[in-house]
């Protein structure tokens, strides 16, 4: 019985750094959570522990354990279960420590440590994330990485606009706050006793880092304002993102518009995304540079892209940022009815989506023009994801996906199979819904795919997938790639070059 204390404490000395002058105190505060009041040792360590790569074997064992004994009820096993392996992770302060320590030797060791830590103690839960479905989707000029995330549920726009005009209340005020370290949670918020995060000072304020549970890409991490304050587009935050990069070059780092339908889901809190990936957008190549004497030290290209995105390249920070300041100001009050762009009507509606990182000495800075208006034919977003293309997503697009990685509902697994397996049977689409009635949405694929019958169905799938993902981007670009977009472009750049 007291074996699952045991190697717990093993587990930990090996993987999570406890101390054996820690180890008594640690066990007792295990017996507690675990309400345990005896002890006998029981366990004979072995090289099983030492070679978990994830905690999964252990923590299953200690969820069993857990029913086994009633403990809690069902629906706070998992919470207990975090409780318990964040009690054998090393304190903030510690953590805080070891990172900076190995980020004075080499940046990159200092965010391997972190992430390590954090899959060994389960807040990562990689196992779970490597489920994802995940695939290249090229194109004539560009690529796009399209994944199906198991591991995130799919969220409504209006749900997002209603948490952003929501009063702040209870503790934590959101999931990004930095009160969330060490909190147990409930039932309407998740476990993060196992969140560990490192304190950083950018541009003279305090912000803090930490990783995504999600994982959508390589060392996909969060960095937030350590003050709950509503997402803002602005000068101070652009300066934030390159000082970011002045600590983490190796990283890329972007911020998500700060309006609904063109935003990220959480817009109550300021927060910014990065990681060390290159998004598709950053493989894009110029299709025109403009300004070549406007702004002094900076040059500004209009990227050859899906959505509308200027690049600015410049060694000078405050050189870029004058720049920088100038277009999305520009941006922020320009309309152009030919292209349903009206800048702001009882709301703002013109923003941007934003991205950086650093090639060499050089600071990049893509500005992603975005607009969130919507009318009576499109209710969700003029340059929204349209209606036709719900069935494959319907979230608004934020900064990952803008930059070309799609991250699709998990509910695309099981009926995109549905649809193979129902097409290559020679099933209609009646039969097939009514076999799974929440498959009657991907009507227009099923008649896509019954066109192609011959044709590798799974093939077929893929290449209809890619091609909503491309149209979707396409939707939210305010100058579309044809000639009234490009004349659109060239009114707007005339505005900025005044």
């Amino acid at each position: 019985m007291m074996a699952i204390i045991d190697k717990l404490i093993h587990y930990a000395k090996i993987h999570l750094d406890l101390l054996s002058q820690d180890e008594i105190f640690i066990r007792n505060r295990l017996l507690e959570l675990l309400r345990l009041d005896d002890y006998t040792p029981e366990f004979v360590a072995d090289d099983t522990l030492a070679n978990l790569s994830v905690p999964d074997v252990l923590l299953d064992e200690l969820r069993k354990f857990i029913g086994d004994n009633e403990i809690v009820p069902p629906l706070e096993v998992e919470r207990l279960v975090g409780a318990v392996i964040g009690t054998l992770s090393p304190l903030p302060s510690v953590v805080n420590q070891r990172f900076w320590h190995l980020h004075a030797i080499n940046p990159s060791q200092a965010t391997d440590y972190l992430y390590n830590l954090q899959v060994k103690n389960d807040y990562i839960k990689k196992t779970f994330v490597e489920t994802n479905i995940h695939w290249i989707a090229n194109f004539t000029e560009n690529f796009l990485e399209i994944t199906i995330n198991m591991s995130k549920p799919e969220k409504r726009n209006e749900d997002i606009a209603r948490l952003v005009k929501a009063t702040p209340s209870g503790y934590p005020k959101c999931v990004l706050c930095a009160e969330n370290s060490g909190y147990y949670g409930r039932d309407d918020h998740p476990n993060r006793t196992n969140l560990r995060t490192i304190d950083v000072t950018l541009d003279g304020a305090s912000w803090f880092f930490q990783y995504s549970p999600y994982v959508y890409y390589d060392r996909h991490c969060i960095v937030i304002d350590y003050n709950h304050e509503p997402m803002n587009i602005n000068r101070r935050n652009m300066k934030i993102l390159l000082s970011f990069l002045d600590q983490f070059p190796h990283f890329f780092i972007g911020s998500n518009s700060d309006l609904p339908i063109v935003g990220g889901s959480i817009l109550n809190h300021e927060h910014f995304q990065g990681g060390a990936h290159l998004l598709p957008i950053m493989h894009a190549r110029t299709r025109e540079e403009v300004f070549p004497n406007h702004f002094a030290g900076v040059s500004c290209h209009v990227l050859q892209w899906f959505n509308s995105t200027l690049l600015l390249k410049g060694i000078d920070k405050d050189q870029l940022l004058d720049a920088a300041e100038h277009i999305i100001n520009t941006w922020r009050t320009y309309s152009d009815s030919k292209l349903d762009i009206i800048s702001k009507t009882t709301s703002q509606h013109n923003t941007a989506t934003l991205l950086s990182r650093k090639v060499e000495n050089e600071y990049w800075l893509y500005i992603i023009l975005r607009n969130n208006r919507s009318d009576e034919r499109y209710p969700q977003g003029i340059f929204h994801a349209h209606p036709e293309y719900h069935h494959i997503k319907s979230e608004g697009i934020g900064l990952i996906e803008a930059g070309g990685l799609f991250i699709l509902p998990s509910r695309l697994k099981r009926q995109l199979s549905v649809i193979e397996e129902g097409v290559k049977d020679h099933f209609s689409y009646e039969q097939i819904m009514a076999a799974h009635p929440d498959v009657a949405i991907h009507k227009t694929m099923i008649n896509f795919l019954e066109q192609h019958r011959d044709d590798d169905v799974k093939k077929q799938i893929t290449k209809y997938v890619n091609h909503v993902c491309r149209a979707i981007l396409e939707n939210t670009a305010v100058f579309k790639q044809d000639e009234l977009g490009h004349k659109g472009w060239g009114r707007f750049l005339k505005e900025v070059n005044k």
